[in-house]
């Protein structure tokens, strides 16, 4: 049966060694004793034994046979058989997990209501900062929108979010592409209220999250790769510099005044350089720096600090700078003395009642800003899913992406009636969240709660920030989303991820020359296209043996490894004259069954499916007699593929080739797909072996002498080999029904 590859023959040309027409010891042990699984016995419960009714070489292991754990399979066939283990779930079961406020409120104590407070004024200490800062540097929207966003979203996400270490609020991001809608819509439209542009995106994207959520898309969320999203998010960084350095040289206005528009990061780079070093506020200059300088020494002595002293991390350096400049303004008057620009006064009289998403005024501004609710909502939904799943992983929570749809598309509808900015989770702060000891989304919670306070009894202090003081912190944060990119990148190079580093620099690229809208639509596309090309490429292998052994192994592998190292492989390997073996190993859909025929026709042509198909054939598809499909990893197939599937073999039995099915799978609608394709009726069969070693007459009830599938390729080889011995005696006996076979299917190839 076996024959050795030696040195000095060619892998994929002729062979002349004879075979051996013995059984294989393993083979013939397991036909004699009927060592098998108990998937191919019947089990008899009077003498609590299993009856083989299986055929040659059922040993699913291709070096050892395993005996039957009888209380073992008994225990599944109850489980199976108990319906309410599947259907009697009661609505105390049920309500958690689409409530999930109800699985930990049950046990909720005060030592977890403890550790939230402390977190929850941990993070509110420099959150609320934050988010006067995203709203007024980035977003040019009221301030009172980012508050709100940050002080009413915790309470929604606290009923629906399954993540209690999650914190939402306002991001940076989601800021930057509201920053440019707002910059887009008044440029060309007067009149525009800011609100309702806030109340809008907000509006749209939750309802897009929400719908995404109920029609259960959370498998979008791994079609983006990490480098697309370090690539946008490290452009959101330079960007918000960009931005903010406008600020603080106050410079904002003058750009406002100029005839000519400049819009794309890019522009602002070249208005800076045309116009800062003559327009620029010299004090406003001066206090910028002088906070910024500040702020990163603060940064960087706490980063120090934080390798002895794990507290240190808790220490508000944002809330610090911030309070020190409310002081400086108040006392030495800066917006009168020195014309540096501060917040000043903002009514709350918009903000005093509920804002109706669907008025006249509003629904018009739809069409213009529902692309950019579209990319607030994937940004949003990505950002969140990142932090989820890391937390997950940090502290072994399951996070269902479907629920956490739900949950921020509900919560962003509901801030949208006030007015506020869209809310989505971030990794950065929900760590530090945990750090801080938060036991739940309770700590979101009274982030809210003191938000709220703040905004009902310290606007009065909010009065005199600088402007700067914002856009300072704006760069910081900017500064941060940059700080992983060299690592990003030298990780990539080192491990030749050059198709990352091409999906980075696109989307980096794309985004500072045109616009964020632009950036992630680009790399969406590239994405999409790449998995599309993932999925229509088969990725079939021939099979050789290692000698000496039942292990079969990708003869492609193989060759490539003698190529690169030719004293590595000590191991030689053994094929069958004549016959190949091709290993399916995924499943078969519409996408990659078409690849599957050309790279069929490959093998034949050439023993290999990666040489060139120009290539002139190394030897005649005349010489194929045997074709063994082992279908261990094809765990599904459609309708499409099948029906490719069936053309394939056709054109096999048209040639006279023997086809032989190893190693399917027990999924019934793949069995049932095969055989309504019309494949079973071209496989050769495998005998059935009972207790006394004759031949049965059923198979699986059906009066059936033998199966058409094989439970090994070893089995599958044993077969090949008799049918040689024999003189294809099998071919001459079915010469009638195959010519009416081949008549019949003559159309499909």
């Amino acid at each position: 049966m076996h024959r050795e590859m030696t040195s000095n023959t060619s892998l994929l040309g002729h062979r002349r060694t004879s075979y051996s027409s013995t059984i294989p010891p393993r083979l013939k042990r397991s036909v004699d004793q009927h060592e098998v699984f108990p998937d191919n016995f019947d089990y008899d419960k009077d003498s609590s034994k299993y009856q083989s009714r299986t055929h040659v070489g059922t040993s699913n292991s291709a070096s050892e046979v395993f005996p039957v754990n009888v209380s073992r399979f008994e225990s599944f066939n109850s489980m199976s058989n108990n319906d309410s283990v599947y259907d009697n779930n009661t609505i105390f079961e049920t309500v958690p997990y689409y409530l999930p406020c109800f699985s930990w409120l049950p046990e909720y104590t005060f030592n977890k209501l403890w550790g939230d407070i402390i977190a929850g004024i941990s993070l509110a200490s420099f959150q609320i900062p934050l988010a006067l800062s995203y709203t007024t540097s980035i977003a040019h929207v009221p301030p009172l929108c980012g508050l709100y966003s940050l002080a009413i979203s915790p309470f929604v996400y606290g009923i629906l979010g399954s993540v209690p270490q999650m914190i939402v609020g306002p991001e940076s991001a989601i800021s930057l592409v509201v920053g440019q809608a707002v910059e887009s819509i008044t440029l060309h439209k007067d009149n525009v209220s800011l609100i309702d542009i806030s109340v809008v995106i907000t509006f749209v994207s939750g309802a897009i999250l929400l719908f995404s959520g109920i029609s259960r898309f959370g498998f979008l969320g791994n079609v983006l790769s990490k480098a697309l999203l370090r690539g946008f998010i490290s452009s959101v960084g330079l960007v918000m510099i960009i931005n903010a350095l406008i600020s603080e040289l106050k410079l904002d206005k003058f750009l406002l005044s100029l005839p000519q528009h400049y819009h794309t990061p890019f522009e602002k780079v070249l208005f800076l350089i045309d116009y800062a070093p003559a327009q620029y506020h010299k004090p406003t200059a001066i206090f910028s720096g002088c906070c910024l300088i500040v702020l990163f020494s603060m940064r960087l002595l706490k980063k120090k600090l934080v390798k002895h002293h794990k507290s240190a991390i808790f220490f508000p350096d944002i809330l610090l700078v911030v309070i020190v400049a409310i002081f400086i303004s108040m006392k030495f008057s800066l917006k009168h003395r020195y014309g540096i620009t501060i917040i000043g006064d903002f009514s709350m009289d918009n903000f005093d009642k509920l804002k109706n998403p669907f008025t006249h005024s509003r629904r018009k501004l739809i069409p213009d800003l529902f692309s950019a609710s579209l990319i607030v909502a994937m940004l949003g939904f990505f950002e969140s899913t990142t932090a989820s799943k890391s937390l997950g992983t940090t502290y072994n929570l399951t996070v269902s992406s479907n629920r956490e749809l739900v949950a921020l598309g509900f919560m962003n509808i509901v801030i949208s009636l006030f007015g506020a900015l869209p809310s989505f989770g971030g990794y950065g702060r929900s760590k530090i969240n945990a750090l801080s000891g938060a036991q739940s989304v309770m700590s979101g919670v009274f982030v809210g709660v003191i938000t709220l306070i703040t905004m009902n009894l310290l606007l009065q202090f909010v009065h005199y920030i600088p402007n700067c003081v914002l856009s300072v912190i704006t760069t910081v944060i900017g500064i941060s989303l940059l700080e992983e990119v060299p690592g990003d990148i030298k990780f990539h190079l080192r491990c030749g991820g050059y198709s990352e580093l091409f999906v980075f620099a696109v989307t980096f690229g794309v985004t500072i020359l045109c616009s964020i809208e632009a950036g992630i639509c680009i790399g969406c596309v590239y994405s999409i296209l790449n998995i599309i090309k993932h999925s229509a490429k088969s990725r079939i292998q021939i099979l050789a043996r290692v000698a000496g052994t039942s292990n079969f192994t990708n003869l492609d592998d193989y060759l490539r490894t003698m190529k690169k190292n030719p004293l590595g492989g000590e191991n030689r390997l053994e094929e069958v004259e004549g016959c190949i073996i091709v290993r399916i190993p995924e499943p078969l859909t519409f996408t990659n069954s078409e690849d599957l025929k050309q790279r069929l026709d490959r093998i034949e042509r050439f023993g290999s499916s990666k040489i060139h198909p120009g290539r002139k054939s190394f030897r005649s598809k005349d010489s194929i007699k045997y074709v063994i499909f082992d279908l261990g990893g094809m765990t599904s197939i459609d309708s499409s593929a099948a029906q490719v599937l069936d053309e394939i073999i056709t054109s096999y039995k048209r040639r006279n080739v023997f086809i032989y099915v190893a190693n399917v799978s027990i999924n019934d609608k793949i069995r049932t797909r095969l055989l309504k394709a019309g494949v079973i009726p071209h496989l050769e069969r495998a005998p059935l072996i009972t207790n006394e070693g004759s031949t049965s007459n059923t198979f699986d009830g059906i009066q059936e002498p033998y199966s058409p599938y094989f439970d090994s390729i070893d089995a599958a080889l044993y077969e090949v080999e008799k049918m040689k011995n024999n003189g294809n005696s099998v071919l001459n006996n079915d010469s009638e029904s195959f010519m009416s076979n081949t008549l019949f299917n003559s159309s499909l190839v």
